[in-house]
């Protein structure tokens, strides 16, 4: 399919940007927020419905994500592509499944099966067969289907926005069609089991027991690490405390957890630029702190720190 091989409207720089749309950009796709901020109204009302059906819709993650890639495969889309082979990555997709879905002879079980013929279907003959719709039936309800739909839609406008604009795919992300995502930040490896295995530098025992206080934490995700201040007290009847993103200038408060012994669960809640909740499990060994985050509609991705100060 055609596309604009240059672009067509210039990405406003960041510093222009009001500070919802700015952190907006810095959680990713940055390209594409810069380029929508020329219309502010319309990226909200985009945003809403994209942050709906990421975040909060009953699709599984997985086949959310191996969905929208089938359909910037479709509609020839490297940009969204490109930024959605990582989002693919942390929800559980394997990399052979994402080459898989260029390869139009590549069987898929039946439930995946289902879902990328829709995809083909909508994107050719904006039409989903009775068959396809059947098979469909046999495992979703009515909402996932609408959902899925939906899904197919938004992202199948959003190849004609970009492929239109001429917004660019950054250097160092996957071609379309490919599932190598090479490390964003120096050192970030990318075997997710690797990064939660690595000890910690080595440093001095600070003496103090127990989570209370301030830890750096570093958040590995198939596209980089993320380094985050995440302060802690377990004083009163539940945790209380934040995860400050000083590169998203974000500070996200823990809304609920528990302790048991040396074992932490919690879950901490965005309001902006869009909600969204994550959970913390972790384990404190004296001033080591490894374990999970999982981001609602995203997946589960390890991190590991060390208690500041």
């Amino acid at each position: 399919m055609p596309h604009a091989t240059t672009p067509r409207i210039l990405p406003l720089p960041l510093d222009e940007l009001d500070k919802e749309h700015r952190q907006l950009a810095k959680i990713g796709a940055d390209t594409i927020i810069q380029v929508l901020a020329h219309h502010p109204a319309l990226m909200d009302a985009s945003s809403q419905l994209g942050g709906f059906l990421l975040g909060k819709g009953k699709l599984d993650a997985r086949i959310r994500e191996l969905a929208i890639l089938r359909v910037a495969l479709r509609c020839e889309a490297p940009f969204e592509w490109a930024n959605h082979v990582p989002a693919a990555l942390g929800a559980g997709a394997t990399p052979a499944e994402i080459d898989a879905l260029s390869d139009a002879t590549a069987p898929w079980p039946p439930l995946e099966d289902a879902v990328l013929r829709a995809v083909d279907e909508v994107c050719q003959n904006v039409f989903v067969s009775d068959q396809t719709w059947a098979d469909l039936a046999a495992t979703r309800d009515d909402a996932e289907i609408l959902e899925l739909l939906f899904l197919i839609g938004y992202y199948r406008m959003m190849a004609g926005v970009l492929n239109s604009v001429g917004v660019e795919v950054k250097a160092g992300l996957p071609a379309l069609g490919q599932s190598a995502v090479p490390t964003v930040t120096a050192g970030a490896p990318l075997d997710q089991s690797a990064a939660a295995s690595q000890p910690p530098t080595l440093r001095v025992s600070s003496g103090k027991t127990g989570p209370d206080g301030a830890w750096n934490i570093t958040f590995t995700h198939p596209a980089g690490s993320k380094d985050l201040l995440l302060t802690l007290d377990t004083t009163g009847e539940t945790i209380a405390g934040s995860i400050v993103d000083d590169q998203l200038e974000i500070t996200v408060p823990i809304t609920t957890g528990t302790v048991e012994a040396n074992h932490l669960t919690f879950t901490a809640s965005l309001a902006d630029p869009f909600p969204f909740d994550l959970t913390v499990e972790g384990t404190i060994n004296a001033d080591v702190f490894t374990g999970s985050v999982t981001v609602a509609g995203s997946g589960t991705f390890p991190f590991s720190g060390t208690r500041a100060g």
